[in-house]
């Protein structure tokens, strides 16, 4: 009897060791034929953190894919942007495709519609003028970035940073300035590190 329940034993852990092996291999199978998400395409901080982006990360057919990175190329190189008047039939025209698909591709890649996707490339643009320059104001901002009413260019910039053209620059001067005490008072202390050396070694 007891020889019986032994062998039964034996034979319910071999049962239950294959099961958990097909098991296994069931569900690494199942994982590796699902399909992966491609790429993200560069996207910036103020981007990605809009509460309305949605998921860049959703997945594309290839030709959405390859109108995507187009399009950003093309934004990043050229700069349409500057121009105040720029429609989405331009931008689609220079990449080949109609408006409604390019359309299409924006809406369902950045949740965004071709006015609010443009605006941001104004307003990182307009960033990057104050960035070379402090000195400039914020209408020269504006309109040097594209935008044709402080209205739009202030909710825009609003929207993107969290805060007022106005806000940012005040911040972005006392950034620098707070580098300029630190970087100065760095080179002070190896200065005083230097000259303390120097009279330890007389």
């Amino acid at each position: 009897m007891i020889k019986i329940l032994f062998i039964a034993a034996a034979l319910l852990s071999i049962i239950l060791a294959a099961t958990c092996v097909y098991l296994f291999k069931r569900t690494r199978n199942l994982q590796q034929s699902e399909p992966q998400a491609p790429v993200r395409p560069y996207l910036s901080p103020e981007m990605i953190a809009d509460e309305d982006i949605g998921s860049a990360e959703a997945l594309l057919c290839d030709s959405h894919q390859a109108i995507c990175e187009n399009l950003m190329e093309y934004l990043e190189k050229e700069k349409p942007y500057l121009n105040p008047n720029i429609k989405i039939i331009d931008v689609a025209d220079c990449l080949k495709t109609n408006k409604s698909y390019l359309s299409r591709v924006i809406n369902s890649h950045f949740k965004k519609n071709f006015s609010q996707f443009i605006n941001w490339y104004r307003v990182r643009d307009s960033m990057d003028l104050y960035m070379r320059d402090p000195t400039v104001d914020i209408s020269t901002m504006a309109s040097k970035s594209g935008f044709q009413s402080m209205t739009t260019f202030n909710t825009a910039f609003t929207r993107y940073t969290g805060m007022t053209p106005g806000e940012w620059c005040k911040k972005y001067k006392n950034d620098i300035k707070y580098e300029m005490v630190q970087k100065e008072k760095k080179k002070r202390e190896t200065a005083k590190s230097t000259v303390a050396k120097a009279d330890r070694a007389r």
